[in-house]
């Protein structure tokens, strides 16, 4: 599967060209390291070079005099860059929000998709203060239920009332907007919680925009969660250890979830502060269901644990049995599709975006930490050591 030079040159437009042009051909090259793209199945010790924010090379060897910048990577695996499809990072908008590019930096998440911190009515600022001028890609969803909601309107006729202003702005957005997200769960919205999720239904529905649903606790039960689910939806905390969850107490698949899942309804892992359980995630591995996408739900409260990062959270997947590949595929691939506004998001592979993350997979005796508490000890866990975004070192802001 490796590519020549010849083949190269052969397959980008004007390379041959350029490579005769005096002075280097790479505006930065990757050296050394293991390439991984779960999405061809490619794996080589290889070297990566990059121009105009694309993966221009990926060959056995690339002299570094070729590039105006080298890292190196010896050692380290090359991957796509992470993809996080559940976080908060509308920063200085929400109490919430964490810097996407001061964390992306340093745990190798070049693509952040923000899961309901705002309304149609903050989305404008999501936009600009926190999209545009942003090193990382951002995207979002907007939340149903906005903060602004008038206290002495009920609840459901409020929300209805905003039904047509949310789904314009997602329709009107659908560069930087992924759909509507929506909190399920006695905790959050109370009795009102699945009269809130028709409406969500409803909505998507009308203008045909996918929903994200956080579930937690019963009531309303997981068949009537999964029963207004549709293909390309996402359930987000799909190994949480609360009552609104996909298995029984048996460890068998509640009525609803395996239908659901074969309707295209993928389901996430959202980690966050109290949705990531280490028992719930056994009982639904060992029931076949394995997540189709790896998240955070990382936020202010949680960034110094039990979340702390993506790497993090890929590492409790390690150790509960997913391949080092399986968990690339879930932080790559799977999410990038769900995103589904860039070209080659989540791939790495020549013509392709060149957001990259140098990972390591670390050896050793390491404490675990789920939602609740719970500790394990692992043998191995993933770190990031460096990302590269729009063809570019990701650096932290100062």
């Amino acid at each position: 599967m490796m590519m020549t030079r010849r083949t190269l040159l052969a397959t980008v437009g004007g390379a041959a060209a350029w490579a005769q042009a005096p002075g280097p051909r790479y505006d930065l090259v990757i050296r050394g390291g293991e390439v991984r793209d779960p999405r061809r199945g490619f794996q080589a010790r290889a070297d990566v070079g990059i121009r105009d924010g694309k993966i221009a090379a990926i060959e056995e060897q690339i002299a570094a005099e070729s590039g105006r910048d080298v890292m190196e990577a010896r050692g380290l695996y090359v991957v796509p860059g992470l993809v996080d499809l559940h976080t908060h990072c509308y920063w200085g908008g929400t109490a919430l929000g964490i810097e996407a590019d001061r964390f992306g930096a340093r745990s190798g998440v070049t693509t952040w998709v923000d899961a309901g911190s705002f309304g149609y009515d903050s989305f404008a600022g999501f936009r600009r203060f926190i999209v545009e001028g942003a090193q990382a890609r951002i995207f979002g969803y907007v939340y149903l239920y906005p903060d602004s909601r008038n206290p002495d309107i009920d609840p459901v006729k409020y929300t209805q009332g905003v039904m047509k202003r949310t789904g314009e702005t997602v329709v009107a957005n659908r560069d930087v907007l992924i759909g509507v997200k929506l909190q399920v769960g006695s905790n959050m919205n109370g009795l009102y919680s699945l009269d809130f999720l028709k409406i969500a239904r409803e909505l998507c529905d009308a203008y045909k925009i996918p929903l994200m649903a956080h579930i937690s606790f019963a009531p309303p039960e997981t068949p009537q969660v999964m029963e207004l689910m549709r293909a390309g939806d996402v359930i987000t905390h799909c190994y949480n250890g609360h009552t609104l969850g996909l298995v029984d107490a048996a460890g068998k698949l509640k009525p609803g979830v395996a239908e659901a899942r074969a309707r295209g309804v993928l389901f996430d892992i959202g980690h966050g502060l109290g949705s990531f359980n280490f028992a719930a995630a056994r009982k639904c591995l060992d029931a076949g269901f394995v997540a189709d996408t790896i998240s955070t739900d990382i936020y202010h409260l949680n960034v110094n644990g039990p979340v702390y990062d993506m790497p993090t959270t890929m590492s409790k997947m390690l150790y509960l049995g997913m391949s080092f590949d399986e968990v690339l595929l879930r932080s790559t691939w799977h999410p990038a599709r769900v995103v589904g506004r860039v070209e080659g998001l989540g791939t790495l592979r020549v013509g392709g975006p060149a957001d990259v993350a140098l990972l390591a997979v670390e050896e050793g005796d390491f404490e675990l930490v789920d939602s609740q508490r719970n500790r394990v000890r692992a043998k191995q866990r993933i770190v990031s050591r460096a990302a590269v975004v729009r063809g570019r070192r990701f650096v932290a802001p100062v």
